[in-house]
């Protein structure tokens, strides 16, 4: 056997060698599944209260993203407000009501289903309209904040 065959696969032993080890590694890391049950669903306050939220993955106050169900009890109105980070928010359930500043057309009233896209640090306002809680899912890429507008 010639040294350039020798290195050769020599080469590819530790480069197999390598594999094995990053697959092994990577599999002992495994994601798990997460099923939960909406009764199941652990709700906090958000801020306080009156707001709670449902951590799904990631951590708000730290960010740099996250997921969670956010609740605004019937009535609520949130006043207007900014975030730093962009986020994208869909209506689970009740009437959510999103006016952005400066926006000329009337305010929308969003069923289970409709979506928001909110850029950072654009004021806006939420409110739940009707007799029932609004939940709306929110994902931000960053930190989760609140910036209210000055008065």
């Amino acid at each position: 056997m010639t040294k350039t065959m020798m290195k050769t696969m020599l080469g590819t032993a530790v480069l197999v060698g390598v594999a094995v080890v990053s697959y092994q590694a990577g599999a002992a890391k495994a994601k798990v599944a997460i099923v939960t049950a909406a009764p199941d669903i652990k709700w906090e306050p958000l801020m306080g209260g009156p707001l709670m939220h449902a951590k799904l993955w990631g951590d708000r106050d730290k960010g740099p993203e996250y997921a969670m169900l956010l609740k605004l009890p019937a009535g609520a109105d949130s006043g207007m407000h900014a975030h730093t980070a962009d986020y994208h928010g869909l209506a689970v359930q009740g009437t959510w009501v999103h006016t952005v500043e400066g926006d000329a057309a009337p305010a929308k009233d969003l069923a289970p289903g409709s979506y928001v896209f909110q850029p950072g640090k654009q004021m806006h306002q939420d409110v739940c309209k009707g007799k029932v809680d609004c939940i709306v899912f929110v994902h931000q890429h960053g930190k989760g904040d609140f910036i209210p507008a000055k008065k």
